[in-house]
């Protein structure tokens, strides 16, 4: 077989292309912004890359679209001559994450893209994410089950999946999960890629994923980008935030697994000793998980007289690094009952430097693999609220120097583990080095 000299990417996500509204998005971000520096390494190993984005095509109406990532987004595909696919994916073009039938039509929408541009190339890894795009693997392989030719790669990268953040275990979701992992099972062009430790066993032990089928493809960030903030007096006043008080800060969104009813109730116990205040800034109210869970926060803050407040808003990065950045951010938390993996800590270390937060983080899942106890933040039971409060007391009274020494350990296993293009590189040198 002649040695592989040109790989054609495709990223398919529901998220952080055309619209910015979870996690997820931030992850997908994270991997386009990441794929010039991607083919400058695979460069090295004599491979040329194209690489195109798909995703569906939402109303420019909506409140979640981002007409400047997908101008950003068009740029890179274009620099490496590829280019936006849009599909359908069962909606109005209003909505990204419905249900199974919804799922299934963003699944076929993608499997079409993929099929009608796969013979174009020598080589292709198609990188599709969560439960919207289980299925194409499904759709893709039915129908080129006679062909004899050589296949796409198929690469489903599950950031979370219902038996994590679900309470009761939902049967119909967990099947379309299993679709993928059947497939990855069963198909030698299909992986499954897990982004860390974590999610690496979770797949094994609940959901039977054989050994083989599993790729590394680790979580992480640009470390190359050059990141500019807001001004910070101007962060300051748009937010109302304290700038003569010491500030303990978490952010996400209000659905019960983020946990911040814990941390209300923790700093509440912790503010004797000490003069900080909790800001908590919630960037978008729940949906099917909690929809009362916004309202249950306040009522919290205000029953328990926590010092500080609760701010609800869409916050740009350059907002957030800005306040991450402040001086008197002393501890920034992540309570989270459940956190496959957790990007706030490595944001915190990539985008701080002259002041140092300390991370309190929950000791769920993957945010158990961020910290080092004691040598660069906290890990805590949320639901020992005395622990929890102890915690608090600690980061927010530690020294400057003590604070640089956390932070400091902190970059260097950042730089170690968590280089995204170097994680991306790698993860497609191995499905290559499978194929060639």
């Amino acid at each position: 077989m002649s040695k592989i000299k040109q790989v054609a990417i495709y990223l398919f996500s529901y998220d952080g292309i055309t619209s910015w509204s979870c996690g997820v998005g931030t992850v997908v971000r994270h991997f386009i912004h990441s794929m010039p520096v991607v083919a400058e390494y695979l460069q090295k190993h004599d491979l040329q890359t194209v690489f195109y984005v798909g995703t569906p095509f939402y109303n420019p109406e909506c409140a979640w679209y981002r007409p400047e990532m997908l101008k950003q987004a068009e740029q890179i595909c274009s620099s490496l001559s590829g280019d936006m696919l849009y599909q359908l994916n069962g909606t109005q073009g209003d909505d990204m994450y419905v249900d199974l039938e919804q799922w299934k039509a963003t699944s076929i929408g993608a499997a079409n893209l993929a099929i009608n541009y796969f013979q174009k190339h020598e080589f292709n890894i198609v990188f599709t994410n969560d439960p919207p795009y289980c299925g194409v693997s499904y759709f893709l392989f039915q129908q080129l089950s006679q062909y004899k030719g050589k296949k796409p790669n198929i690469v489903w990268i599950p950031h979370s999946t219902g038996l994590i953040h679900e309470k009761t275990k939902d049967e119909i979701r967990y099947n379309w999960e299993r679709q993928a992992v059947g497939d990855a099972n069963t198909y030698k062009e299909c992986f499954i890629a897990y982004i860390n430790d974590f999610m690496k066993n979770h797949l094994l032990c609940d959901f039977q994923a054989s050994p083989d089928s599993l790729v590394s493809l680790t979580n992480g960030l640009p470390l190359f980008e050059n990141l500019t903030s807001s001004n910070p007096q101007e962060v300051i006043e748009k937010y109302g935030l304290p700038s003569d008080k010491d500030i303990v800060f978490a952010t996400g969104r209000a659905t019960k697994y983020k946990g911040f009813e814990y941390l209300v109730r923790a700093f509440a116990e912790s503010q004797a000793n000490h003069a900080a205040e909790l800001v908590l800034l919630v960037t978008s109210f729940a949906t099917s998980q909690t929809k009362n869970s916004y309202q249950d926060i306040v009522k919290e803050f205000q029953e328990l007289q926590v010092r500080g407040k609760v701010i609800h808003a869409f916050i740009p990065q350059e907002d957030l690094r800005a306040i991450f950045r402040l001086p008197n951010v002393k501890s920034i938390v992540v309570p989270s009952l459940s956190e496959p993996f957790g990007m706030i800590p490595l944001e915190v270390r990539h985008w701080c430097t002259d002041n140092a937060p300390v991370l309190v983080c929950s000791q769920a899942d993957g945010l158990k693999e961020l910290i080092n106890q004691g040598e660069d933040g906290f890990l805590v039971d949320v639901e020992n609220t005395s622990e929890f409060a102890q915690a608090l007391t600690r980061a927010v009274n530690m020294s400057s120097e003590e604070r640089k020494g956390f932070l400091s350990k902190g970059k260097e296993k950042l730089a170690r583990k968590y280089n995204l293009p170097r994680n991306i590189a790698d993860c497609i040198l191995n499905i290559v080095s499978q194929q060639d």
